[in-house]
């Protein structure tokens, strides 16, 4: 890992900030260029573009205070309580300042999705136009986002995996939050340096990233009613994020619906013997939005739109 890419007039430059925003880049790029390919505006898409990522920060950021608000709340108003908490990670004066620095890490993607979502429906409801021309147009370049993001999840050190005998495990340094848990759970021999070898969730996040990509541009080609390609980002995205999930080591921060431990499925996985293996949150999550465009699918799956371009009204548009 790689926290801090370099300093900045005395500041820290950090690397996962840097993937962010390069996923934010990219993915606004290839969206503006495909827009003005079938007929929008490019100011339209840039300005939309802009107040997505906005709000997409925040929702990704207070859904991850949500889920670990004791991290938050109690280094504002009582750090001797959060310090009996978290005594791994002592801090000596309140930090109310925590709540605002997403670049060290604790983002959550559902919750910028969400943001996202909401201020793309709001946009196109204030331009009067149909939304999901643009839903279809903009959904697959989503999947930019996680591709770097994960790297920068990487860089940071969080969404770390469980631990694995693999050849392609990787191991995190002293002082890291895989680190801190192994030596929590008397893993790690005494004056250990590194974390014991772990599944490289992020990496297996931003692959699945790739892959998603382009099955929703080879969907995105050959679609037959508007709506169609975000309908199977619905259903495809939350497939994969629940099967990456499997190796997720990081129990505490993502907080689970509730725990069920399943050993054969764990053997046949090769995770470690009494491994959580459902419901995390994300799982919850996504095991409903599955559910809701397994429907959507089944009840349009001999629907046909005239689809002459990403702006052209659908009776059925939002």
């Amino acid at each position: 890992m790689h926290p801090v890419l370099f300093e900045l007039f005395g500041y820290p430059v950090h690397l996962y900030a840097v993937m962010i925003a390069t996923g934010f880049i990219v993915a606004i790029w290839l969206a503006v260029r495909h827009g003005e390919r079938i007929g929008y505006d490019r100011d339209l898409v840039l300005d939309m573009s802009w107040w997505m990522l906005v709000s997409g920060l925040i929702g990704a950021r207070v859904v991850f205070i949500i889920v670990n608000w004791e991290q938050y709340y109690y280094t504002c108003v009582d750090v001797e309580h959060y310090n009996t908490l978290f005594p791994s990670r002592p801090i000596s004066e309140p930090d109310c300042w925590r709540l605002l620095r997403f670049w060290t890490g604790g983002l959550v993607y559902y919750g910028g999705v969400l943001g996202a979502f909401v201020t793309l429906f709001w946009f196109m409801r204030r331009e009067k136009l149909p939304t999901l021309p643009m839903l279809d147009a903009m959904i697959p370049y989503l999947a930019i986002g996680q591709f770097f993001g994960r790297f920068g999840c990487l860089a940071a050190g969080c969404c770390w995996g469980k631990v694995t005998h693999l050849p392609w495990g990787i191991e995190f340094p002293a002082g890291t939050m895989a680190f801190r848990q192994h030596a929590q759970e008397g893993l790690l021999e005494v004056g250990a340096t590194h974390a014991l070898p772990i599944h490289p969730t992020q990496l297996y996040d931003s692959f699945t990233g790739l892959v998603l990509l382009g099955l929703l541009l080879w969907i995105r080609q050959r679609k037959r009613y508007h709506g169609h390609v975000f309908i199977w980002w619905m259903f495809l995205y939350p497939l994969m994020r629940s099967t990456v999930e499997l190796f997720r080591g990081d129990d505490a921060e993502r907080g689970f619906v509730f725990e069920y431990v399943n050993e054969p499925l764990n053997q046949v996985l090769g995770l470690p013997v009494g491994s959580t293996t459902f419901l995390s949150t994300s799982q919850f999550i996504s095991l409903c939005v599955v559910l809701v465009a397994g429907v959507m699918l089944f009840r349009r799956r001999n629907r046909r739109d005239d689809i002459k371009t990403g702006v052209t009204p659908s009776a059925d548009a939002p």
